[in-house]
């Protein structure tokens, strides 16, 4: 499957926002103009494989801490010192379906688009 925006373009725009932004609660992230959903399973995987653990604990974990992200196909993990960053493609690509889309509906936050 070919990526429209990569894990860097994702990180960069999670960085960019800011903590009160309503885009958190969204359900996705716009980035480079396309909409991401966020995949809250595949996100649990991602966790799951990072940590090393098993899918159950880690869903438990990232509920607490919210610190493993898949949306539109890419993932992103976040670290206290360096903020929102990619994840490893064969992290995330065994249980992604994309979610990428050209919704104009979408938010047009700028804290949000991938530059």
């Amino acid at each position: 499957m070919q990526r429209f925006v990569n894990a860097q373009d994702l990180a960069d725009a999670l960085n960019r926002l800011r903590l009160a932004d309503p885009m958190w609660a969204e359900g996705g992230f716009r980035v480079g103009g396309r909409w991401l959903e966020i995949d809250p399973e595949a996100s649990d995987h991602l966790a799951a494989r990072m940590l090393g653990c098993d899918v159950e604990t880690a869903r438990q974990r990232n509920d607490t801490e919210a610190r493993w992200l898949v949306a539109g196909g890419v993932g992103v993990f976040y670290t206290d010192r360096r903020g929102w960053q990619p994840a490893a493609s064969e992290l995330v690509n065994a249980f992604s379906d994309g979610g990428v889309t050209d919704d104009e509906d979408a938010t047009e936050s700028p804290d949000l688009i991938a530059q």
